[in-house]
């Protein structure tokens, strides 16, 4: 389990000049298949590691996305930097189990509950010690972060309703990152194909970026990788 905190490692990697890339750990993706076996996961987040990532986020929904608690839970075990855990979380329960399980931070999708539950469940997470990550995909949810004054949000490129179907792009970065919370720091999330789909959500105000299938379907996920982490430089 790391002994950093999700956001303080991300900020840490900025700090030495590179764009602090999450890789998000997902078996399968609803839109282009399965992209690895779960048995594969703890030995790809330790290469992921020496790749120079300061953070990963794991994937527990099991239906479309082949995902598990005990997966997030081998994954922290194995690997030194921190762990956001993706998942549609809903209850206060999810959040204790996720911190059980060795996660630094929770992902808390605002179009998947109602306002006054994700604001519970934010201050909650607050309480326990596990980082909120807040996601947001349009204006109102935006609007709603701030008044929650996060500091770590993200904006999901792709309509997460939509199990990544929809062919979203870094468009929706574009539109809404100088909305974001004052303070906030700025993970753009998913549609980011290339690196010079991430210079462009960080030439907008992405302070990071979370890239998950684009990684697994490169001919060397490792070496792709560091391309993104060392685009900006």
């Amino acid at each position: 389990m790391s002994p950093i905190g999700f956001k303080e490692s991300l900020k840490k990697k900025a700090e030495e000049g590179f764009l602090p890339v999450v890789a998000d750990f997902k078996c399968v993706s609803p839109g282009e298949g399965r992209l690895f076996e779960q048995e594969e996961a703890p030995v790809l987040a330790e290469k992921m590691v020496q790749a120079g990532a300061p953070a990963i986020s794991v994937v527990t929904e099991e239906k479309e996305f082949g995902g598990s608690l005990s997966l997030l839970e081998k994954i922290t075990d194995r690997i030194s930097i921190p762990v956001l855990r993706k998942d549609f979380v809903k209850s206060k329960e999810d959040i204790s189990v996720t911190k059980k399980c060795g996660a630094k931070a929770i992902l808390l999708i605002c179009a998947c509950m109602e306002k006054e539950t994700l604001r519970m469940l934010y201050d909650y997470s607050l309480e326990i010690g596990i980082e909120p990550f807040v996601e947001t995909h349009n204006l109102e949810e935006m609007e709603f972060a701030k008044k929650l004054n996060v500091e770590l949000v993200g904006i999901n490129n792709r309509d997460i309703l939509l199990l990544e179907k929809d062919g979203g792009t870094v468009n929706t970065t574009v539109g809404l990152a100088d909305k974001r919370p004052k303070g906030a720091f700025l993970i753009s999330e998913s549609g980011i194909l290339t690196p010079e789909d991430a210079e462009r959500a960080v030439q907008h105000g992405a302070d990071a970026i979370l890239v998950g299938t684009a990684i697994w379907k490169a001919d060397n996920p490792f070496a792709f990788y560091r391309r993104m982490m060392t685009c900006i430089q």
